[in-house]
């Protein structure tokens, strides 16, 4: 769902950006909706990304467990970026719902976790063994305000 997500919410200088990685996959990229105490209930979404005017970034951070995003595939050892899906916060603490990031897990050279990134495999399967499906929570990781991808939404800030 990474590329789709990219294809479909995405403007064309993003596309320009993340496209040309991801198809020839020097980044692997993965979709972190789900989380650990919602499953797929979207409106039930505790990640959050708030918006820092001073600084032109995102914030994005998982404040509960239950925020834990869990289950997306390739996430547990593969992915390096992933498209996280937050509750987003602008000016005056307005919360203006689910929306898609595009953030980066693991540093290029090393494959390590960056900072505030916590990320991992969520163990052993039932039918599903061979599937690198993780758990990942964001703390506090900040990202370029380009990395937000409801375009249509940019004029906003």
């Amino acid at each position: 769902m990474f590329i789709p997500t990219l294809l479909s919410q995405a403007d064309a200088e993003q596309q320009a950006e993340f496209l040309p990685d991801a198809l020839s996959l020097r980044i692997v990229g993965t979709y972190a909706q789900t989380e650990l105490g919602h499953g797929t209930f979207v409106r039930g979404l505790e990640t959050t990304a708030t918006f820092d005017a001073r600084n032109d970034r995102f914030v994005l951070h998982s404040p509960t467990l239950s925020a834990t995003k869990w289950w997306p595939g390739g996430l547990g050892a593969t992915a390096t970026h992933a498209v996280v899906m937050a509750r987003l916060f602008c000016g005056r603490g307005v919360d203006r719902g689910p929306h898609a990031f595009v953030v980066q897990l693991r540093d290029m050279e090393t494959h390590s976790a960056l900072p505030g990134v916590k990320v991992g495999d969520i163990g052993p399967k039932l039918g599903f063994g061979s599937v690198d499906n993780g758990w990942l929570e964001l703390d506090h990781v900040c990202i370029r305000a380009f990395w937000f991808l409801s375009f249509f939404l940019k004029k906003f800030f």
